[in-house]
């Protein structure tokens, strides 16, 4: 069976595993969303509601859809360059120039620079913190955000896994009735892929596969605030949270410790920090699609977030554009155990290309 792949429907534990508390102590509200874009999307409306300048900073190295909901909500947009160990290069001169910054963490790490974060919020920018990477890890979000989204689909199975956490009073915007049609897509696909892992059916794989697709490309089209379903809350409160955080972080450490050195294949993280729960295994590669094409053949689906968004001049941000060129990564979540990391050094062994 592959080892990789979006997350099939899992086990619950009885108790609720406090992960809204978590992630934003004393959170003033919290809403459920569809997506991890959804509740970036209803921040980003609530804060309209008193941001007169709309002017916005946004990483250079990001998915599209976090970048087009800014779009999509009318901000003129700066962007920050992100150096090869995923650290932001923040601009300082730009600090009078933005209303709204938004922050995030890459594969499981933070990286961003805290001093500067505090230093836009003693001018008054309004701050997002994007936990999508950073889901698991222990520490809570930044205390100067004033807007958390989070989505949770790479880290459990769920069909609806957005949230969005205001830290000081209400949101004064409302999520809109989610898309029935695409929650019924969904669950075929989280469905299918629980009979996949459990059988090794490839059929099943395909037809997950296929279906996932099809959902996430129906988002891209319909995506609003849509709010989330009841059994995806669920989930969310009862998924065993720190049994997967151990289980990551016992894969991530086993890899570090015995992949094979090669320059042309680089791990972007070579510790792995007490307060760090990985998403990702990622790797700067220099002949990236072969080492893939290797993967691959040997049912290790390798993963590259992201592809360049089209609102962006990334030759602007040489040190974004690299990444956007040359990152991938493997899976190393709860789902395996060692003897499956065991493999993939096997396979990475074998790799004899440059």
């Amino acid at each position: 069976m592959e080892i990789g792949g979006f997350f099939p429907f899992g086990k619950m534990q009885e108790k609720e595993n406090g992960y809204f508390e978590r992630v934003c102590p004393g959170a003033g509200d919290v809403r459920h969303l569809m997506s991890g874009r959804c509740a970036i999307y209803l921040c980003l409306q609530d804060s309209l509601l008193t941001d007169t300048r709309k002017t916005a900073y946004l990483p250079a190295y990001t998915c599209e859809t976090v970048s087009g909901c800014f779009v999509k909500a009318g901000y003129q947009i700066y962007y920050y360059d992100v150096d090869e160990t995923l650290t932001p290069l923040f601009d300082r001169s730009l600090i009078d120039k933005i209303s709204f910054l938004l922050i995030c963490g890459y594969y499981g790490f933070s990286t961003y620079d805290e001093d500067f974060v505090k230093a836009c919020h003693e001018k008054g920018v309004t701050i997002m913190q994007d936990t999508t990477h950073t889901a698991f890890s222990p520490l809570p979000a930044c205390p100067w955000a004033d807007y958390v989204a989070v989505s949770l689909r790479k880290w459990m199975g769920v069909t609806s896994g957005g949230l969005a956490f205001k830290r000081k009073g209400a949101f004064q915007v409302s999520p809109i009735a989610l898309d029935e049609t695409h929650l019924a897509i969904r669950t075929e696909a989280l469905t299918k892929r629980e009979a996949y892992e459990r059988t090794g059916d490839e059929t099943l794989n395909k037809e997950s596969s296929e279906a996932f697709w099809k959902a996430e490309w129906m988002l891209r089209e319909i995506f609003d605030m849509q709010e989330g379903d009841a059994d995806s809350l669920y989930r969310i409160r009862h998924y065993p949270i720190e049994n997967s955080v151990e289980k990551r972080r016992e894969n991530f450490t086993y890899l570090l410790e015995h992949l094979p050195e090669n320059p042309a294949v680089r791990p972007v993280f070579t510790e792995l920090p007490k307060d760090v729960c990985p998403m990702f295994f990622p790797f700067l590669c220099e002949d990236r699609q072969n080492l893939m094409d290797h993967l691959a053949a040997w049912q290790i689906p390798p993963k590259v977030y992201w592809p360049v968004p089209p609102f962006i001049h990334i030759e602007d941000y040489p040190h974004a554009e690299y990444v956007y060129g040359h990152i991938m990564s493997i899976s190393c979540d709860q789902r395996f155990g060692l003897e499956d990391m065991e493999r993939v050094v096997r396979v990475f062994e074998m790799y004899k290309g440059r």
